[in-house]
């Protein structure tokens, strides 16, 4: 119950605190999207209701306080939160490579959809953005990704005694060691 009153306080102060930080260091040119990387982590490691919840929650946030559209990111979320999760049940989500590589992948999937919809909506191009922002903010993303996954997995250790693990559910490509 906790985890469902402490989300959108947690969710603002996320947001704020990476546009914070982009204002400080890169003059808002770019981005270091914290709520993304969340979102990620929500779908490599939690349920599916839980993750989906708080993708809900940081998009919905992030649209309310920094999106021109509202709605767009909270979409966009959603669809980076199933994604994760698939790839999160085909892949072996321990190793940091992985991490940051789909971390990268995640970043130019959200900037793409978020080009696709400015080109196709709102007919503004910002396809000139790309080798100057939207390619160096996935960089950035890509390689934070697995210093964020670190950090919480040791902040899950200090609460906990262990990293929590999902479940795992059957039908998963995994094979089992038991017999």
């Amino acid at each position: 119950m906790a985890y469902y009153l402490l989300l959108p306080v947690l969710s603002i102060l996320v947001v704020a605190l990476q546009t914070t930080i982009a204002d400080i260091i890169f003059s808002g040119r770019l981005v270091i999207e914290i709520s993304l990387i969340a979102v990620i982590y929500a779908g490599f490691r939690l349920d599916l209701f839980k993750g989906s919840i708080l993708a809900f929650v940081f998009g919905f946030v992030f649209d309310c306080l920094v999106s021109s559209v509202i709605g767009l990111f909270t979409l966009i979320y959603l669809i980076i939160f199933v994604a994760s999760y698939a790839v999160s049940l085909i892949t072996d989500t321990q190793k940091l490579r992985l991490v940051a590589l789909w971390g990268f992948v995640f970043a130019l999937v959200e900037e793409a959809l978020v080009i696709l919809f400015y080109n196709l909506i709102l007919r503004f191009d910002a396809m000139a953005s790309i080798p100057f922002v939207f390619l160096p903010q996935a960089m950035v993303i890509g390689l934070f990704t697995p210093v964020f996954f670190y950090l919480m997995r040791r902040l899950e250790v200090y609460i906990y005694g262990k990293p929590l693990h999902r479940l795992e559910r059957g039908g998963d490509s995994r094979i089992s060691a038991e017999i």
